[in-house]
């Protein structure tokens, strides 16, 4: 098996991992939000942790970078609070749609903070991506908009955090970025326990440390996937993340999206295969 191979199945493991973690969100409704984005990243921190001591290397990474490391936490954890939030209340398809938004403010952002160049296949891939997003939020202008503009807004935080491990790139381990961005993501969500926490029972117990395993090895395999292989190669089977929550979501919550829904999602996935081509060629 070659290297382009074993990079295309750690992605589509991960996308899988991830949508499973979408899934347990949902399965959890009297666990508070902030809960279960504590143990979202409480476990990858200790994972993160014991392959950091045992390799000798940096927690908090070199002063240099601390910076970028920095926004990537604080993007990362908003985004994540947002997409839970998302997942919580409007179909686990809907928030796995507007969350695959990301890729695409990755350009505007790569613009505005790496000088990347924005080309003309680039903007027509913006018009696309936003029109197909309003298919799936469905702007209504009243509080039932509220989940799908805190998914859509994971979608751009997301995206700005992408930009900063980008900026980080080889200079610190990807263990090193994995250990800061759950240390102080974990340290912040204890504040909000004073305001709400309910004692899990076993079940929820069990659910909330496989939400956190998921996510640590999601996003390892996530890693792997672009140490193996250039990430043009490999970042559109990522968008099989909509397909495992859309099948994951009708087997174990009985949700089945809409037409505008369905449409939405097709968009956004036309215009990520049209900029994966645009990037390939």
């Amino acid at each position: 098996m070659n290297n382009g191979t074993k990079s295309i199945l750690f992605m589509l493991f991960s996308a899988f991992t991830f949508s499973c973690m979408q899934i347990i969100v949902k399965l959890l409704p009297a666990i508070p939000l902030m809960e279960k984005v504590f143990f979202r990243n409480f476990i990858s921190l200790l994972i993160s942790f014991i392959i950091l001591k045992k390799n000798n290397l940096s927690y908090f990474g070199n002063k240099e970078n601390r910076k970028y490391l920095f926004f990537r936490y604080l993007f990362g954890f908003t985004g994540i609070i947002l997409f839970f939030y998302a997942t919580t209340n409007m179909l686990a398809t809907d928030a796995a749609i507007l969350n695959k938004l990301s890729p695409v403010f990755v350009i505007i952002l790569a613009h505005c903070f790496l000088k990347e160049k924005i080309n003309k296949s680039k903007i027509i891939v913006l018009i696309i991506s936003i029109f197909g997003a309003l298919l799936v939020i469905k702007p209504q202008f009243n509080s039932s908009i509220l989940p799908a503009a805190a998914g859509f807004v994971s979608a751009i935080l997301s995206g700005a955090a992408y930009v900063f491990i980008t900026k980080i790139g080889t200079k610190e381990s990807i263990y090193t970025t994995v250990f800061y961005f759950s240390f102080f993501s974990s340290i912040s969500c204890i504040p909000f326990f004073f305001i709400s926490f309910t004692a899990p029972d076993l079940y929820e117990t069990i659910m909330l440390i496989f939400l956190g395993f998921l996510a640590a090895v999601g996003q390892i395999a996530l890693t792997s996937a672009y140490n193996g292989c250039e990430a043009s190669e490999v970042s559109i089977y990522d968008y099989s993340n909509i397909i495992f929550s859309t099948l994951l979501a009708y087997v174990f919550l009985s949700e089945i999206p809409d037409m505008l829904s369905i449409l939405g999602g097709l968009l956004i996935i036309s215009a990520s295969l049209i900029l994966f081509l645009n990037t390939k060629r």
